[in-house]
């Protein structure tokens, strides 16, 4: 069989490289062998037959790379009943909109729902099982929030995960209860294991379970459901940042079965650490479409559940200052032999306090081992609210902050409500610039939809949903914004040198907007749309819908 070989030309092609901006492109099966003037691709494929590709005056860059994706949870989730903001406004909302899902049920079924923020709704407070037993009583009702680290059941899911007046909170969780004692429903980061109890993957104090048991079979549609969302936004690879032997597993046989078209780097849990060492593994092993990149750890909890670990108080979590997943000396030690086995490594860190142990357990790190930190790219992901003294040390040390733009647009004027003014450097890009710290935007999907576009938008703008700016020294250019999603992003993974931009040998990602953002107001940035995308030459997306005016 031959190669295709095909020329893209006619349009603006943004590649993210030293050349700033080419004519042509030419690609010989999945890699583009030459980037520049129009005749001088043309030559490049002298000899072989190729199909010309007119962009016709629209735009080409690098496939989007979302460093941090959970692309199997992005699927399960969309196959749940959408329960965000502003859909969902208050607790009485929340319950009509499930409620309507009921009569359709049948033994041993369950209704579920996603993404509810309780600082969004009305009544300023989470659901509990009282709320949800007004769904069903006769049902398994669950709620996950919009960040993933909790969810809410009725009594009928809490009495059949075993849960009781003598349960214990895990360690690196929390058990919601009443003013009596009594568990209410809610169950916060590590207690999200007791759904995995029966059958599914164990996680402990690891971080927050979501990986809900399921058959091989609706695993494989969640990888389709989830995969269809992120190439339909351009995106051509993800890094999946938290994966077990489910995900895994599922992802091997989405390969092998010729239904895995996006390139998937894996995060294994740290549940997984010591197993890994024994068996030798460490970054880098796979190939350019599925491989191992690093092992994530949990630091603390989440801001918009009231659950990370800051130096203030929340106004609005029984916690106050949140908690970390592990004891101290607990996480030093495996931070520290994921290190010395080469492993790059991902902290899921929002608080200042939480944010802290990771920088002290990297200059540990540094210290037991010949191994330069600096050349592993250990990552704090998320990052939200550092500490302005810490961020000398996330230079010096060559850590990579992770941020999610859209947290902010989302999240933002919650956050502030309950930490205060220091809520609107959530995020601080403007922080990480003075340092010349790399900008990195990713989605954290679900947590917010997988949409490099939108990201960008509230990147360059910081607005919010509700139409404010929250931290404008934070703002970046849409230069350092597209360049975050794209050749920042693939360094972000060690794929610098295979993607993230449009130059000579590397593999043919691309993703065909219908505008250039640059030739757009930057309030319609979050307007394009992703026309085409590409992926190793291959077309697994188009958008047959005529594109919308900007």
């Amino acid at each position: 069989m031959k190669e295709q070989s095909l020329l893209f030309y006619n349009g603006s092609i943004l590649t993210m490289g030293e050349k700033e901006h080419v004519e042509a492109v030419a690609v010989r099966g999945n890699k583009i062998v030459r980037t520049g003037t129009l005749q001088d691709c043309r030559l490049s494929l002298q000899g072989s037959y190729f199909q010309e590709i007119n962009l016709n005056g629209r735009c080409l860059l690098p496939g989007f790379i979302d460093p941090h994706l959970h692309l199997m949870m992005l699927g399960m989730c969309h196959t749940w009943i959408d329960v965000s903001y502003p859909k969902v406004k208050s607790i009485d909302d929340l319950v009509k909109e499930l409620s309507i899902h009921k009569d359709n049920l049948r033994d041993g079924a369950i209704i579920r729902g996603y993404g509810f923020d309780q600082r969004t709704l009305k009544e300023k407070r989470y659901p509990t099982a009282d709320d949800l037993d007004r769904i069903s009583t006769e049902y398994a009702v669950q709620i996950m929030h919009a960040s993933g680290h909790s969810n809410v059941v009725n009594h009928y899911l809490l009495n059949q995960l075993g849960i009781d007046e003598s349960t214990k909170d895990p360690e690196g969780g929390a058990v919601g209860r009443d003013e009596n004692g009594k568990p209410n429903g809610q169950l916060f980061d590590s207690a999200n294991d007791f759904f995995a109890k029966k059958s599914g993957v164990l996680i402990g104090n690891h971080g927050p379970n979501i990986h809900m048991p399921d058959t091989p079979e609706n695993l494989q549609t969640l990888i389709t459901v989830g995969q269809e969302q992120c190439v339909s936004a351009g995106l051509t690879t993800i890094n999946d940042p938290q994966v077990t032997k489910q995900e895994m597993e599922s992802f091997h046989v989405a390969k092998k079965d010729g239904n895995l078209k996006i390139r998937v780097v894996m995060s294994f849990i740290s549940t997984y650490l010591d197993e890994l060492i024994r068996l030798g593994f460490h970054s880098g092993f796979g190939d350019e479409q599925l491989s191992i990149g690093s092992i994530k750890f949990y630091a603390d909890g989440s801001l918009n559940s009231g659950t990370a670990y800051l130096s203030t108080n929340y106004a609005d979590s029984a916690r106050k200052k949140g908690y970390l997943y592990h004891k101290v000396e607990e996480f030093k030690e495996m931070f520290v032999k994921a290190h010395q086995q080469g492993f790059q490594t991902l902290t899921h860190a929002q608080g200042d306090s939480a944010i802290q142990l990771v920088i002290d357990s990297v200059k540990e790190a540094q210290a037991s081992s010949c191994t330069d930190v600096k050349g592993l790219r250990h990552r704090i992901e998320h990052c939200g609210l550092p500490d302005p003294g810490q961020i000398d040390d996330i230079k010096e040390l060559g850590i990579w902050p992770i941020p999610q733009p859209q947290h902010v647009y989302q999240f933002g004027e919650g956050v502030i409500s309950q930490v205060g003014d220091f809520g609107k450097n959530y995020s601080p890009y403007g922080w990480f610039k003075e340092k010349n710290i790399p900008i990195v935007l990713s989605s954290d999907a679900p947590v917010a939809p997988p949409n490099p576009l939108l990201a960008i938008y509230a990147a360059v703008t910081r607005s919010t949903l509700q139409g404010n700016i929250i931290g404008e020294e934070h703002k970046v250019t849409l230069t350092e914004a597209l360049r975050g999603y794209t050749i920042e992003a693939a360094r972000s993974i060690h794929k610098e040198n295979l993607i993230g931009s449009i130059e000579d040998g590397k593999l043919a990602d691309f993703a065909i907007l219908s505008h250039n953002p640059y030739e757009v107001p930057t309030e319609k940035i979050k307007n394009i749309d992703v026309c085409e995308t590409w992926i190793a030459g291959e077309k697994v997306f188009e958008n047959k819908k005529e594109a919308s005016l900007i």
